[in-house]
């Protein structure tokens, strides 16, 4: 990185406080920040638990421009953490390898594949019958991309991913190293004291904007599509089961399982090892708190949290009696005063 403060400002849309042709020259957190160096501060209260601030140009809220008072130039900005992460993204494109129009001579495409030229396909990627490869997509090392699959403008494939056959990926997707996308749903029937494979002839349907975390999966359906909304982030090790359906920008975190046909509304965020049950609908804006078992339908809007593992009547009958836990407590507070009951507890004292 090498820019002035002035400059810093106008790449992402902020206004400029101090002096606007210093140097900028790396990206570093605010507890590890030089003078040389652009952070940011959410709110106005995380100065206080800063002992030195040594940022040579800090990104800063400006609806708490009157809260700030600080002696080192300032990109005042709506939302700091959005504008750290664009000058982050510039960082990106300046590190990273430039992924030129280019297919390995090592790589294998078939005949039949659609790469558009643009594109870019690495050492020992596989393309098969029928796929078809968008403009500007990156398909690195060692990937497969099965019969009539489609990746979608500007979607890059880390390497070791595999998109298997009728898997159709949108535009502006990121699919980390070694996440397999339609795969096989989970389906047996039982025959006899043998179980018999149900096989699954869906497919996966992955919307634009969508990232996909390193070694997750998400199967095909057995018949009909798999889907991710536009805008959704699936962590590490999820895994989303035949028949899911997922809504727009919902948040994934790592180690969940939804389990087969599940409904996922939009804007819903499930938190790290929660697991959910087949057929459930989660609502929209809903929150699923971390190892949260969801078992059931939930409203649009709902916070859940809570999960104990007991026999299942058990389990079924303090669920019952904790829905009317309110209702004794009242009943409890009110016979707490009756006279009789004030007796007992003195002679039991």
């Amino acid at each position: 990185m090498n820019f002035t403060v002035g400059e810093i400002a106008a790449l992402v849309g902020g206004k400029a406080s101090g002096s606007q042709n210093k140097k900028i020259t790396s990206i570093r957190p605010l507890e590890s920040s030089d003078e040389f160096s652009v952070s940011y501060l959410e709110n106005a209260e995380l100065l206080s638990k800063i002992k030195e601030l040594k940022a040579g140009c800090l990104l800063a809220p400006l609806r708490e421009k009157e809260k700030i008072k600080l002696d080192l130039p300032v990109v005042w900005v709506e939302n700091p953490k959005l504008a750290f992460a664009k000058l982050l993204g510039i960082e990106e494109k300046r590190t990273q390898k430039n992924y030129s129009p280019f297919v390995s001579p090592h790589a294998v495409v078939a005949p039949g594949a659609d790469v558009d030229d643009s594109a870019y396909v690495g050492h020992f990627a596989v393309i098969e019958e029928g796929a078809v490869i968008g403009r500007n997509a990156v398909i690195e090392a060692n990937c497969y991309v099965g019969k009539n699959s489609r990746i979608g403008e500007n979607t890059r494939l880390y390497p070791g991913v595999v998109a298997r056959e009728n898997v159709f990926i949108g535009k502006n997707c990121i699919i980390h190293p070694n996440a397999t996308l339609g795969g096989d749903g989970y389906g047996f029937v039982k025959n006899g004291a043998v179980y018999e494979k149900i096989p699954q002839i869906g497919s996966v349907k992955i919307g634009d904007g969508v990232e996909i975390g390193s070694n997750s999966a998400v199967d095909r359906a057995t018949l009909g599509e798999t889907e991710i909304g536009d805008g959704t982030k699936l962590d590490n090790l999820v895994h989303i089961a035949h028949n899911v359906k997922i809504g727009k920008n919902c948040l994934i975190v790592a180690q969940v399982g939804i389990a087969g046909s599940c409904v996922i509304g939009d804007n819903v965020i499930i938190s790290g090892q929660a697991g959910v049950a087949d057929h459930v609908k989660i609502g929209d804006n809903s929150v699923i708190v971390a190892r949260t078992g969801v078992i059931g339908p939930v409203k649009p809007g709902s916070v859940l949290f809570g999960y104990l593992a007991r026999p299942r009547n058990e389990y079924m009958k303090i669920e019952a009696i904790l829905s009317k836990l309110p209702d004794i407590y009242d009943f409890y507070k009110k016979a707490k005063k009756h006279p009789a009951f004030q007796e007992n507890e003195k002679k039991n004292d």
